[in-house]
């Protein structure tokens, strides 16, 4: 079977933090076993070299993280994980001691609705301290998202953008103003291996959401899949609550899962640019392919 370019595994859905943009699960707080992380990586490495340690939760909350990220690097994945950035001084050592990580991914869009009584200042410390060590290092690559700004023509930078940006433009003593350099959608290069991307609010999919239509087109089973914590396989990373289950990993091979009728259902779906399960048609994502 072709490989999928990534497949995402959710090694814990608890998260530190209660975000407006991130959707309240219902499903059972967890955080996956290595010797079940294991098992998953002897089904999907011959599918994947790439893997995301995300869907909900918090992976720097996983108190066996290094372990994880051993058996990535033992197996040849090359993993990316992304996290609020809230736990990056306490696991700076894990993290860049880990050869497989390969790009860490920082929510900064997590401090306006994050820990309370913590100043924006104390929230980018972490985040910097790490950056710096990276630089020194040369790697992993960081990916800083501001992923919280309006729809539309006028949508730009707002509080707390304005002193976010303000403190990146100081932190990387850069020439220029950076709400003049972003476009949404496109990376913004701030030093060798640290970008910046800014994009707007984006609505997770699951109900009650409004069904946008039967239109658009989806990667999910194209290039990738997401795994949750308990193993259940879903088309695409943003079927956070397990809506379209197509099998459970740890009892199925998985090319098995992906050729299941309900996989080719929806595969087929899409080859003619339409979506067919009521999660893909509440999804707005599909409206950017």
């Amino acid at each position: 079977m072709k490989k999928f370019k990534k497949i995402y595994i959710e090694i814990t859905n608890r998260c530190n933090l209660s975000c407006p943009f991130c959707p309240q699960s219902l499903r059972a707080k967890a955080c996956m076993a290595p010797a079940t992380f294991a098992a998953i990586i002897a089904r999907v490495r011959e599918h994947t070299d790439h893997l995301c340690l995300h869907v909900l939760g918090e992976p720097l909350l996983h108190p066996e993280l290094a372990e994880i990220l051993a058996l990535c690097q033992r197996h040849g994945l090359k993993v990316n994980l992304t996290t609020n950035g809230t736990l990056l001084a306490q696991k700076n050592e894990v993290l860049l001691g880990s050869e497989g990580l390969r790009q860490v991914n920082i929510s900064l869009h997590s401090f306006a609705g994050g820990e309370k009584g913590v100043s924006l200042d104390g929230y980018l410390g972490g985040i910097f301290a790490f950056i710096g060590e990276v630089r020194g290092r040369g790697r992993p690559y960081v990916s800083l998202r501001l992923w919280n700004t309006a729809r539309g023509e006028n949508a730009g930078p707002e509080r707390p953008n304005e002193a976010i940006l303000s403190r990146l433009e100081s932190f990387f003593a850069l020439p220029f103003p950076l709400a003049d350099r972003l476009t949404p959608g496109q990376g913004l290069t701030l030093a060798p291996g640290i970008f910046l991307s800014q994009n707007p609010t984006f609505t997770w999919p699951h109900a009650p959401g409004p069904d946008l239509g039967a239109g658009g087109y989806c990667h999910g089973l194209k290039d990738h899949i997401a795994i949750l914590v308990d193993g259940t396989v879903v088309p695409c990373c943003l079927d956070a609550e397990a809506d379209i289950p197509l099998g459970n990993i740890l009892r199925h091979p998985l090319d098995e899962i992906v050729a299941g009728p309900r996989a080719a259902a929806i595969r087929q779906g899409f080859s003619r640019r339409r979506a067919v399960e009521p999660l893909c048609r509440r999804c707005s994502f599909k409206e950017n392919f």
